[in-house]
């Protein structure tokens, strides 16, 4: 007599029951996962539009503003220009005027928000000299999700990103 091939519906059954609690105790951490992830690509994104803005101000011969407050109604929500200034006019030289070339123009991922942008005279804007040179002694953007971790960009007096973590956001706890 030949055997039965398949399985039987207990065993699909136990198989399904398995699955369903391996699911259930996995979302949770996927979620935190996500979150992390989210973070952490915000922040190198945001480094690499740093670093890129510095080359451009180089390459091109001219200042590179990056700003978090493009309206300069001073309300940092998430958002960044980069643009190359053309030093028409001075009376505008934080505020992009129509003819001049955006660099870049980026918005920090869901779930991550900017607690804390602020460059030379503590104001969310930068701007790259045509050597590289931030103005000032450089700056930072802190970042942070809802899962209670932080990371943020230090800006050095030499224009170079660095990407710096806390455990707790709070000043002087960025390494």
């Amino acid at each position: 007599m030949q055997q039965p091939k398949g399985f039987t519906l207990l065993e699909l059954l136990v198989t399904m029951a398995v699955c369903g609690i391996l699911a259930a105790i996995a979302v949770p951490y996927l979620g935190k996962w996500l979150d992390n992830t989210r973070l952490r690509n915000a922040v190198v994104n945001l480094s690499v539009d740093l670093q890129h803005a510095r080359m451009v101000a180089a390459k091109t011969n001219r200042s590179v503003i990056v700003t978090f407050d493009a309206d300069g109604n001073g309300v940092v929500d998430g958002t960044y220009v980069i643009f190359v200034d053309n030093g028409h006019s001075k009376s505008t030289l934080w505020t992009r005027e129509t003819d001049e070339t955006v660099v870049k123009s980026g918005r920090v991922l869901p779930g991550v928000r900017l607690f804390n942008v602020s460059f030379a005279g503590g104001v969310p804007k930068t701007r790259f000299n045509p050597m590289g040179f931030p103005t000032g002694f450089g700056g930072h953007v802190y970042m942070s999700n809802q899962q209670g971790k932080y990371l943020g960009v230090h800006v050095n007096i030499n224009g170079r990103p660095r990407i710096v973590k806390s455990n707790s956001g709070k000043p002087g706890t960025w390494k």
